[in-house]
């Protein structure tokens, strides 16, 4: 079952030369008619521009508990309601915060572990998880990969790799070079994007 739909297709649209030329016009229009503005870009690509109150029901913090409590009822389910709330999940994925991702697949894997025989769409559900799983390290890889400066000159670091940490599941060891003062540094950041203290790194 498909709920997908052209919600945008309705809305004002211009070129992105129309909007350098019109920019603040267009800008007021939509601050203040809160009415959404799609913009075409010269490489065929688009985007929309949308007051952020627009935002405000996925950023509530009750929208995570609404999207946890329709997955935790679908569980079980032999309905079409199984596939709608896990496909929704699955589109809307990097709009979801860090708590739903860490809740949703708790939720899920203690659920396979204990009534895996009995659900009726085992694969779903496991696919779901795995989807979130991937969501989370990618996260956790981009937090990795968040610039720091050298401490010795203040330059920005390059990051030259980041490797699984075996003791801290999720978790990456993180080694720096400073082309400025050629100096190596390493630091660990958690599942959960908590970074170490740098420390020196000596290769071999």
């Amino acid at each position: 079952m498909n709920y997908t739909a052209p919600q945008f297709q309705n809305y004002e649209s211009i070129t992105v030369d129309e909007l350098k030329d019109q920019t603040n016009s267009l800008l007021n229009l939509v601050t203040e008619e809160q009415w959404p503005l799609r913009v075409f870009m010269n490489n065929g690509k688009e985007f929309l521009m949308f007051p952020q109150d627009l935002l405000a029901s996925i950023c509530d913090s009750d929208f995570r508990l609404i999207l946890l409590s329709a997955m935790r009822y679908a569980m079980g389910k032999n309905t079409c309601m199984p596939v709608v709330v896990s496909d929704y999940i699955k589109r809307h994925i990097r709009l979801l915060d860090d708590k739903f991702l860490v809740l949703a697949a708790d939720d899920i894997r203690r659920y396979l572990e204990d009534y895996a025989e009995h659900e009726p769409n085992p694969n779903l559900w496991q696919s779901l998880l795995d989807a979130l799983k991937t969501e989370q390290g990618a996260r956790a890889t981009r937090k990795a990969r968040k610039i720091r400066l050298c401490p010795a000159c203040g330059k920005p670091l390059e990051i030259m790799s980041i490797t699984d940490n075996w003791h801290s599941p999720g978790g990456f060891d993180v080694i720096a070079h400073c082309r400025n003062c050629l100096s190596n540094y390493e630091w660990f950041c958690d599942k959960d994007g908590g970074i170490s203290d740098m420390k020196q790194y000596f290769f071999g």
